[in-house]
């Protein structure tokens, strides 16, 4: 497949209390991401946090490229990437879905960008199933879980070239998105709320024939000064709901000449 020239990214952070974590994060992304051969802005999801998120979030908009979105109430991760994807795509070739809470390095951006350019596949996961990945300060008992999950998802919903199916750290052609929006309607991207939000994309994305890839990268939830959120047994069950949801449906076809004309929207 020929190369995709990738002009500009744009980074998703979805982000609830997050006044402990998002100042580093957005100042590793400042220093890695300048000088690079596409340009980038990141788009700061305040889910209706009580902290001061929002005025860190205004504060680095006067020294970086960065938009703040705001949700007067808290209304989950799955909204407020539904958000973010929904505002990303329509002004950026990639779109670049983070943690806000610094355990996913901006410094794969670049790896994921030169996965997409080569057009070989619409969405790139950064993987803790891919050789080479390293996971540091994740308690063994997410560990056996996230273990749990890949099996499990690879028995009743198998999507090619996926592992990691519930990682937060993705990038996505916005053309894919375009396409999804067209299949489920650009306000239902994301319709779960919490963290089972991303396996709902994923299989949204594997039933309009998406193509995925992955590379390895460091999860480093030692530098991750806030409370983690994630209610394991809640998010199990939604896990479960989800995939009997998506198991057997049929793909999902998009015309050509109706993607052809949301690409064009965005020109």
């Amino acid at each position: 497949m020929s190369l995709l020239r990738i002009q500009d990214v744009a980074l998703v952070l979805p982000a609830f209390n997050e006044e402990k974590d998002l100042p580093n994060l957005l100042a590793r992304i400042r220093e890695t991401l300048v000088g690079q051969s596409f340009r980038y802005q990141v788009i700061v999801v305040d889910d209706g946090s009580k902290d001061r998120t929002a005025e860190i979030a205004e504060a680095a908009a006067k020294e970086m490229p960065l938009r703040l979105v705001r949700h007067e109430v808290n209304k989950g991760l799955g909204t407020a990437i539904q958000t973010g994807l929904s505002e990303a795509m329509k002004v950026a070739d990639a779109v670049v879905v983070m943690d806000s809470d610094n355990t996913h390095d901006p410094i794969n951006v670049m790896a994921m960008v030169a996965e997409l350019e080569k057009g070989e596949a619409h969405i790139v996961i950064a993987s803790r199933f891919q050789k080479g990945s390293v996971i540091v300060g994740v308690p063994p008992f997410r560990q056996v879980l996230s273990i749990g999950c890949f099996l499990l998802m690879k028995t009743l919903v198998p999507f090619r070239h996926v592992r990691d199916y519930s990682t937060g750290f993705r990038a996505y052609h916005s053309s894919i998105l375009q396409r999804m929006a067209l299949a489920y309607g650009e306000g239902k991207l994301v319709e779960e709320s919490g963290f089972v939000c991303m396996l709902e994309v994923l299989l949204k994305l594997r039933a309009i024939g998406a193509r995925a890839c992955e590379i390895p990268y460091t999860l480093r939830y030692d530098l991750k000064a806030g409370v983690s959120k994630l209610k394991i047994m809640r998010t199990l069950k939604r896990y479960l709901v989800v995939v009997n949801r998506y198991r057997t449906r049929r793909p999902v076809t998009v015309g050509a000449t109706a993607l052809a004309q949301a690409q064009g929207s965005k020109a």
